[in-house]
């Protein structure tokens, strides 16, 4: 009984209030269900139709009511205020914010263009640190800290797989903007933390071979995928649950001596 008032006490996020950008899907929705479990009041921004992503928003809503949504191109930055604004109207409040939204897709630097270069940049790394500013503008005028964590890739690290330089060097970049931004703010009592993921089963990872990838590049994925989890020291692919439980500890007051670091969640890929 005691244990379970402990765990309640370190964990709890009821109360809190959550942003989690590119939340309808995959990863964003593992991270936004985690921290609705634990009691957050959670808004998605997302660029999906609300239609699209219904089934998600009934799911958060059973967990928690109070749990929304709005519809936002993040790489337009004079929107980031509305987003950050959304919160305090909705639950008058913004204690957490969680930068998950980011795109990829597999092309040779030989071959890139600019706008697929721009296209990554401007919704993987500049959106992101501009969102930051307004979450903890928003937070210091509340006159409490906060939580700002930033979802990077094993890729910010070490190129895993080739022809991803423009994905690689905005997540290597938001990750050096993590720990400039928490050195910044942390006298404001503000925590900026990444997590650094490594393969996971998600939809977006399932198409990465293009838009409409064929049959026999599907197959050829699922052979790929097949020998590279007999590879990893954890033999299984990630689920987004397993980085939204990373999330949930970022936030948690089982984090408070934590700022400005990344935190591996791989499957052990890193040590192959």
């Amino acid at each position: 009984m005691i244990m379970n008032k402990y765990f309640d006490e370190i964990f709890s996020l009821k109360g809190q209030v959550a942003i989690v950008t590119g939340g309808a899907m995959g990863i964003g929705k593992g991270i936004s269900i985690s921290l609705a479990k634990a009691g957050a009041n959670v808004l998605i921004a997302d660029i999906a139709k609300a239609t699209d992503v219904n089934s998600t928003i009934n799911e958060l809503k059973e967990i928690n009511p109070a749990c929304s949504y709005m519809q936002v191109d993040l790489r337009n930055i004079s929107l980031l205020s509305s987003v950050t604004q959304k919160a305090v109207e909705l639950y008058g409040d913004l204690n957490i914010l969680v930068n998950n939204a980011g795109i990829f897709k597999y092309r040779p630097m030989m071959e890139m263009d600019e706008s697929m270069w721009d296209s990554v940049v401007d919704l993987n790394l500049k959106s992101l640190a501009f969102l930051s500013r307004e979450a903890a503008k928003v937070m210091q005028t509340k006159g409490h800290g906060g939580r700002i964590i930033n979802i990077t890739s094993i890729d910010a690290i070490k190129p895993v797989a080739g022809n991803l330089a423009h994905y690689d060097s905005s997540k290597a970049a938001v990750r050096m903007f993590t720990r400039s931004f928490a050195k910044e703010v942390a006298s404001l009592g503000i925590l900026v933390n990444d997590i650094a993921p490594g393969g996971v089963n998600t939809p977006g990872a399932k198409t990465i071979s293009g838009d409409n990838p064929s049959a026999e590049q599907l197959k050829a994925m699922e052979q790929q995928t097949a020998a590279f989890i007999q590879m990893l020291p954890i033999k299984r692919f990630g689920e987004p649950e397993d980085i939204g439980h990373a999330a949930l500890f970022l936030a948690s007051k089982a984090s408070s001596y934590i700022t400005g670091t990344t935190l591996i969640v791989d499957g052990g890929m890193l040590i192959m």
